[in-house]
Parts: C-alpha cells; sequence; structure tokens
C-alpha cells in the first residue's frame, strides 16, 4: 500500500525552491538571485507561487514563468523577473512600489554584492518615504464622477459595485499619493492604515463591509473628501490631440462622400 506524504503549502514551495534555483542559474547572463513574496515571509499558501527577482548582465530585461514538480509531485509554478541592474535602480527612482518592496524584503538565494547593495537602497528609500504628490485635476474630476455615480446607483443592487470600483480604482490609491505614502497591495490596506490613519482605515472598513447603501454611500463621500476636497466641479480643457487623416475622414471627405 504506497504512503500519500502530506505537505503543507510553505514546505511545497521552500522544497521546490532548489530546483528552480538550479534552473535560474543554468540562464546565461544571471549573475545574482532574490526570493521574495509570501513564501520567502514563510507566509505561504495554496495559490503562492515563487517569485524570483534576479540580476543580469547586458541591455535586456525579461519575464520567464514555469513549473517545477513539488515533493508530492504537485506543479510549483515559478515567476522570475530579469532585470540589469540600472533598469532596477531606474525603477526605484520612478517610485516603483512593488519593485521597492520586493528588493527590500527579499531573501538572497544566489548572493552578489550588486544584489546586496540595491537591496541596502531599497531599504533605505522605503524608510525615507516618498514625497506627496498633488492630486491632478483629472484624478479628481475621475472620482468625483464616481462619487457622483454611485450616488445616482445608491437603490440599486450594483451600488455596492461603485464604491469597489471608487475606493480601488480611485480614492485609497490618490490618497496614498497625496499623504507621501508608499504603496502597498489592496489586502494589505486596512491594516496599513490602521497604523497610518485610523480615522480613514474606518472609512475604508465600512465602505468594504457595511451593508446599508446609505451608510456604504456616506463613508465612500468621506473617504473621497480627504483627495478631493469638496465636490464642486473645477472647469477643465483637456490636451488637443492631432486626429491622423484616415480613409473615413479629413479634407477628402468621408468614405461614403467619395463613394457617391
Amino acid at each position: 500500500m504506497s504512503t500519500v506524504l502530506s505537505f503543507t503549502p510553505q514546505a511545497r514551495l521552500e522544497a521546490a525552491l532548489p530546483a528552480a534555483l538550479d534552473r535560474i542559474r543554468q540562464t546565461p547572463a544571471v549573475y545574482a538571485a532574490l526570493w521574495c513574496g509570501s513564501a520567502a515571509r514563510g507566509e505561504g499558501n495554496d495559490l503562492s507561487d515563487l517569485d524570483l527577482h534576479v540580476l543580469v548582465t547586458g541591455d535586456e530585461r525579461w519575464r520567464s514563468s514555469f513549473t517545477m514538480h513539488g515533493p508530492d509531485e504537485r506543479g510549483v509554478q515559478v515567476e522570475v523577473f530579469h532585470n540589469p541592474l540600472r533598469k532596477v535602480r531606474a525603477m526605484f527612482a520612478a517610485g516603483d512600489t512593488a519593485t521597492l518592496a520586493m528588493y527590500a524584503g527579499g531573501r538572497p538565494v544566489l548572493p552578489h554584492p550588486d544584489l546586496e547593495a540595491v537591496q541596502a537602497e531599497a531599504r533605505a528609500l522605503l524608510n525615507a518615504g516618498r514625497a506627496p504628490q498633488p492630486v491632478n485635476d483629472w484624478d479628481r474630476f475621475a472620482l468625483l464622477e464616481t462619487v457622483m455615480d454611485a450616488r445616482a446607483e445608491q437603490h440599486a443592487p450594483a451600488h455596492a459595485a461603485y464604491v469597489m470600483l471608487g475606493v480601488t480604482r480611485h480614492a485609497v490609491p490618490l490618497l496614498y499619493r497625496l499623504r507621501g505614502w508608499w504603496d502597498v497591495p489592496p489586502r494589505h490596506w486596512l491594516a496599513d492604515l490602521e497604523a497610518r490613519d485610523p480615522a480613514v482605515a474606518a472609512e475604508l472598513h465600512a465602505c468594504l463591509t457595511v451593508p446599508d447603501p446609505a451608510r456604504r454611500q456616506a463613508a465612500f463621500e468621506a473617504l473621497a473628501r480627504r483627495v478631493t476636497g469638496d465636490f464642486t466641479y473645477h472647469d477643465l480643457d483637456g490636451e488637443r490631440q492631432r486626429v491622423p487623416q484616415g480613409r473615413t475622414g479629413g479634407p477628402e471627405g468621408s468614405l461614403s462622400e467619395r463613394r457617391a
């Protein structure tokens, strides 16, 4: 009778790491590797994969994905992000929060002095915070439009969807930029905001959980006002863009006119 071994999700991921790393080492130009993500933090679950950021020589960057067999023969998905060192630093300079967080908290599995240096840079940047960024008029307009759409649908079944859209696409990301906070994944918003501003966290929690549409809308509007200041519309004039001449327009007239 065969014995079926049982492994925790974290154990499966850790067991697949050496073979994945052997494969990565064989990739030309790779000289350093960093294990990142939930599994690297010891928090792997059934939906986790192995995420690795690697440094490469040369001028190219690319992403690869492959499957390794775990100890129980189930597949373990591996995602590998290949970048030259200067590209990693360029992403840091551009405020790429996800890349900063990966490098700051990752575990070196193929060490190199360049990797050690860039990890130290990532930690220093995260600790210093980022400069607050004012909300531009068009981003403010988009959030305001979502607030008004949600008001109009307050008594409809889709109201929760409108609020969710406004919170996730507009209000919270804009608030993080406005306050000069580094972005975190949405699943960490509540915990992060609880530490930064409990009142904001309470408003977000109400947006996500309160079943009563009126209270949900009130929480959404309170959160949105932290970004917009008020709900008055400002005059806007978008950038004009030249429309290239084509078969259906331009000086020659429409296609139907030319056929007549």
